[in-house]
């Protein structure tokens, strides 16, 4: 079972580190720069790449809050989406009309009450997301998103722990690259 230490280990591994943690919490070094990095480096991946197995299809909760025109429609933005990719009916309605033409239009938007909160405007109603998770584990990884994650971690790692610049840039590099094959697999 791959964790959190492991991705982090590699990623000291991949820039010749002798160093290893046990933890994201162990205390060391090593431990707290992962610490401040790591979330946000896989959610940054995930966004960019929009793997299949981290894809999540979901009913949406209706907005309480009067809906913005052109809007009919307002939905809360699901806890654990990183990315929306797409609005559609419900499996009732879809099911009621297979073939129906219309076309389903959306927007992500700040709540008009509570800026800190996003939400979907659309026009269907009754809708379900489909959405870009961070709710996946690191064993829900594949091959190329692990080795994109391992190299976009070892390249702030490389600067907060050994102040080394040159080869953070080099590793950065990787991880563009690992990133852009990452993108462009079929499906």
């Amino acid at each position: 079972m791959t964790t959190e230490a492991d991705i982090v280990n590699q990623a000291l591994e991949f820039m010749n580190s002798q160093a290893r943690i046990t933890s994201l919490t162990d205390g060391s070094v090593e431990a707290l720069a992962a610490q401040v990095i790591y979330t946000p480096t896989v959610n940054l991946i995930l966004r960019q790449s929009d793997p299949d197995f981290a894809k999540r299809t979901a009913a949406l909760t209706a907005v309480s809050d009067a809906v913005p025109s052109p809007w009919p429609f307002g939905y809360i933005y699901p806890a654990d989406c990183i990315r929306f990719r797409q609005l559609m009916p419900s499996a009732a309605l879809i099911a009621a009309d297979p073939n129906d033409p219309l076309p389903v239009n959306w927007t992500v938007a700040a709540d008009n009450t509570t800026i800190t909160n996003k939400v979907i405007y659309g026009t269907v109603g009754s809708a379900q997301g489909v959405y870009t998770s961070s709710a996946v584990t690191e064993n829900q990884w594949d091959a190329s998103t692990t080795r994109a994650i391992v190299l976009a971690l070892a390249s702030p790692l490389a600067m907060a722990i050994a102040g080394r610049p040159d080869f953070a840039k080099s590793i950065l590099e990787q991880a563009m690259a690992a990133e852009q094959m990452s993108e462009s697999k079929i499906g």
